[in-house]
């Protein structure tokens, strides 16, 4: 077969193949293909050098990966989207406050969401990434106190205590201070109480300053106190009802003792709206009143002398006390001041937790109603040890 390359080899005179026609083409072939060796070296040099400064170009103002070593960053309250881009600057997480801003001006509502606080990032991010996480709420390091509902101030120390490292007596000094934490003008002007601030400490989640101090921490709690209280419109309500917010707040402390079940709380509202009626001549008549006058918490048998003979204005059992106490026995949640700012409609005068395991309690409208319900709770405690202890606080 006869192809470009060998078509014409031999020589027209002798009919025999040139060995010189041969070489001119290997040569030739040899040239061609040394051409387009070069071509395409030349071809992947300029490849790799143009790809080479383009990611020298892309990577000037910004880094490019995963990052590399984790970092804490701290976004302070107030801090503006600029102000970010420095700080994260500073700390080595992005390489130039241009590459933030610019993707900043992209997703810039979703960054207005950033929340103040510690997060943990990485150095050397892009600029996206860094902004990506910031948006993540789980990179976010929290550093929270959480009050409960129905505790006392010095409950509330301990617990304060444990999550800043600061002494309880820093706290017990700050609950004082009443100035400093922003009490209510109805709480500051309260007479005969054990503590101003009890009552006014809002149960609730809290995110701790960097550095807390007593006073910030306990501030925090008393103006979310003021501001659920805002939101209840509570003393504008208690005017209403012919009370002052104190003595709306007091109520709702007794409520957030006595049950725990929401469906109870505006029962018991109406219970003690009922016996502060001339009607019932009798002392109010609360444990638990009690039980905080003697600052015994755990103690569910009262003796005669602690019921009758305490003198204490919290003392609601003593025979020369009348209506409610100076002041909140406790810390009431949001369930029992709406509770004391909307009472339930009834005639009842007494209730009790028949089964105090269950927490099922019955409202009664007469005394004799009452000591039937009595009889029943009794029963329950008799029905095995394990209720004996939950009636009594001690075994059988």
């Amino acid at each position: 077969m006869t192809t470009r390359f060998t078509r014409n080899l031999r020589d027209p005179r002798t009919g025999k193949i040139s060995g010189r026609e041969i070489w001119y083409r290997i040569r030739g072939v040899f040239a061609v293909l040394l051409s387009v060796a070069v071509i395409g070296v030349g071809a992947t040099f300029v490849y790799n050098f143009a790809q080479a400064k383009w990611t020298e170009f892309k990577t000037a103002e910004d880094y490019e990966g995963a990052g590399g070593e984790e970092v804490e960053v701290t976004i302070p309250e107030q801090a503006n989207l600029s102000k970010m881009g420095d700080i994260l600057y500073e700390a080595g997480v992005i390489k130039t406050t241009k590459a933030w801003d610019r993707e900043v001006a992209s997703n810039e509502e979703e960054a207005m969401k950033i929340q103040p606080g510690r997060y943990k990032l990485r150095k050397e991010l892009p600029a996206r990434e860094a902004l990506a996480m910031l948006m993540d709420r789980t990179n976010q390091i929290h550093n929270r106190m959480t009050l409960t509902e129905g505790k006392w101030l010095t409950e509330y120390a301990k617990t304060m205590a444990k999550a800043t490292g600061l002494s309880e007596k820093k706290f017990m000094a700050a609950f004082k201070d009443t100035k400093a934490i922003g009490l209510p003008s109805y709480a500051v002007s309260a007479k005969n109480v054990i503590y101003k601030a009890e009552g006014f400490v809002f149960p609730d989640t809290y995110e701790l300053p960097e550095k807390p101090t007593a006073k910030a921490v306990v501030k925090l709690a008393v103006t979310q106190f003021k501001k659920v209280a805002k939101e209840l419109d509570l003393e504008a309500k208690a005017e209403e009802m012919n009370l002052t917010p104190l003595q709306v707040v007091t109520v709702a402390s007794i409520i957030e003792a006595e049950v725990n079940r929401d469906e109870d709380r505006a029962k018991v509202a109406r219970v003690i709206y009922n016996r502060l009626k001339p009607s019932w001549r009798s002392p109010l008549g609360f444990d638990t009143t009690t039980v905080y006058s003697l600052q015994k918490r755990g103690q569910t048998e009262l003796t005669d002398a602690e019921l009758y003979s305490n003198d204490s204005p919290y003392n609601t059992r003593n025979k020369n006390s009348r209506g409610l106490p100076p002041g909140p026995i406790d810390s009431p949640g949001k369930a029992s001041l709406e509770a004391a700012l909307n009472p339930a409609d009834g005639d009842w005068l007494y209730f009790l937790a028949v089964a105090p395991g269950s927490g099922e309690t019955k409202f009664f409208e007469t005394d004799a109603e009452f000591q039937t319900g009595k009889a029943e709770y009794k029963a329950w405690c008799q029905a095995s040890d394990a209720n004996y202890k939950v009636c009594y606080g001690k075994e059988r």
